[in-house]
């Protein structure tokens, strides 16, 4: 049994790296320090919400006038418990272990990564307000951007650190936008080259979403019940896709609470003849009430 648990921690980490690889959304992983656990209760977490009072009118004569700087806890609950099992005959390959790591670094890139992603953004969507809707073209996409940007702007939201999730769609349009882009030619060795990929805009990294994980809303499915077998997600019904999200990832608390490979010798599997290798993944995203305004939503309307 040994032996099964090292390889399980092997694979952890090796799933650890794939994810912060893959997932689009990694960058808007909790910083320490904002969140705790609640000991006692699994399925809770403490938000850290730090408030201070104004300034005041100082006096010559008393100094300072007293103030509040105070830290409460927020509890809040995860929503999202997801899982599957999977086990792989012993006779289905000389390598069965390798077998095991393929599979689930398989079920990490198809699977787990997208649905994370899929369920921030849904997450997002639900707690902040969508505010805008239209159908961008090369001539309205600089523009639609501006105008979140001053809204991020006029809220006061830290100009540094922001990050924009943006369809392909929309990121086509950008580079063909007249008001945005001019071919950029580079030389590497005498050899000339034409870029044209948009990393940054106005200090604003730009994080490509695939069309499958940036809709306004998801349906998650349970795997058990009849035409849910198949698990996974897909856009709810009547959901329309995404244009682009701004917003600074410190105000984005999502958080892992459990991401654990859980591998049994078939030694030990009383039911068949194989390895078997479970994936639970217990999670959710959270942005304090007062820091939502810090979020620019865009969507289609058609």
């Amino acid at each position: 049994m040994a032996n099964s648990i090292a390889y399980a921690k092997a694979y952890k980490d090796k799933l650890d790296e794939v994810f912060k690889a893959g997932a689009k959304t990694s960058i808007l992983e909790a910083a320490d320090g904002t969140y705790k656990f609640n000991e006692e209760n699994a399925q809770e977490v403490l938000l850290q919400k730090l408030s201070v009072n104004g300034l005041g009118t100082y006096s010559r004569s008393s100094g300072y006038v007293s103030g509040d700087a105070t830290v409460t806890w927020e509890t809040h609950t995860f929503g999202q418990d997801r899982g599957r099992k999977f086990t792989l005959d012993t006779m289905d390959s000389k390598e069965a272990k390798l077998q095991v790591a393929r599979l689930m670094a398989e079920i990490m890139r198809t699977q787990i990564i997208p649905e994370i992603d899929a369920y921030r953004i849904h997450k997002i969507c639900n707690l902040c307000s969508i505010d805008a809707t239209a159908d961008l073209t090369v001539d309205t996409v600089i523009n639609a951007i501006d105008t979140g940007i001053e809204t991020l702007d006029d809220a006061e939201v830290p100009e540094e650190g922001r990050v924009m999730f943006v369809s392909n769609e929309v990121y086509n349009l950008m580079k063909n936008s007249g008001e945005f882009f001019k071919t950029r030619v580079t030389h590497d060795n005498m050899v000339q080259k034409i870029q044209r990929k948009i990393s940054m805009l106005d200090d604003i990294a730009i994080m490509r979403m695939p069309k499958a994980r940036f809709y306004q809303e998801f349906t998650f499915y349970d795997g058990t019940t009849e035409g849910q077998t198949a698990g996974g997600f897909t856009p709810a019904a009547g959901a329309e896709q995404l244009n682009f999200m701004i917003l600074h990832p410190q105000h984005i608390l999502g958080i892992i609470r459990h991401m654990d490979p859980k591998l049994i010798d078939p030694r030990f599997n009383a039911d068949s003849d194989g390895w078997i290798f479970a994936a639970r993944l217990y999670h959710d995203l959270f942005i304090p009430e007062n820091k939502r305004s810090s979020v620019y939503i865009h969507k289609r309307s058609t």
